[in-house]
């Protein structure tokens, strides 16, 4: 039977080796961008949403993702991604590390006050992800305008090969007028358990005081 105290190894453990594996890819990461030099360029590559149709002699592809190699791109824009795939890397180890101890203080305190800032740190960082994913287009339009992955990828192309144009993507959950709600979704909740543990610690709080002035009265 999974108890309280098993799921709470198992959400430790989870969390743990996922900050372990996670903090050795990004260390193999720089260890290869420090040792590949100007290999660097063809090594590594960036996932870039493009959402086309594709026609060819063969038949029709939907194409959701080009490998755009770094050294397609300028060296403003190639440094900049190096560096920010390091930060968040970096960002999500430290998520990692924070929840596993979220977890193990859970059970053993749940009213403690560090529960409710972790909900709320959570939750802002989710409002963050949803003001994200709403100016995603606008982003994702200027990241095309600056790096021009169109171009990369009509070079890897048969001559004959023609984009038929953009599709439309709405599969993901919780999505109203192609905008992900599921960022804001989680920030409410998170808000609400935190407001519940802070109202649940005060409430306790105050029970300690009139029992220990019910103490003082007998």
């Amino acid at each position: 039977m999974l108890t309280p105290a098993r799921a709470q190894t198992i959400l430790s453990f989870t969390l743990t080796a996922l900050a372990v594996l996670t903090a050795l890819m990004l260390l193999v990461f720089l260890w290869g961008v420090f040792t590949s030099g100007d290999r660097t360029q063809t090594v590594f590559s960036v996932n870039i949403p493009l959402d086309l149709t594709l026609s060819l002699p063969g038949g029709r592809y939907d194409v959701s993702t080009f490998h755009l190699p770094l050294g397609e791109l300028s060296g403003w824009a190639r440094n900049g991604w190096l560096a920010g795939f390091t930060l968040l890397m970096a960002c999500v180890i430290g998520l990692l590390w924070r929840a596993r101890q979220f977890t193990r203080r859970l059970l053993r305190d749940p009213f403690h006050p560090d529960n409710a800032r972790d909900l709320t740190l959570a939750a802002r960082l989710a409002l963050i992800g949803q003001v994200v994913a709403a100016l995603q287009p606008l982003l994702n339009g200027w990241m095309f305008a600056r790096i021009q992955p169109l171009e990369a990828l009509r070079r890897q192309l048969p001559e004959d090969a023609i984009v038929r144009g953009m599709n439309t993507d709405s599969s993901l959950p919780f999505t109203l007028f192609g905008v992900n709600l599921t960022p804001l979704l989680i920030a409410a909740v998170c808000v609400l358990f935190a407001a519940a543990l802070t109202q649940a610690a005060h409430i306790r709080e105050q029970e300690r005081q009139l029992r220990a002035e019910q103490e003082l009265t007998v």
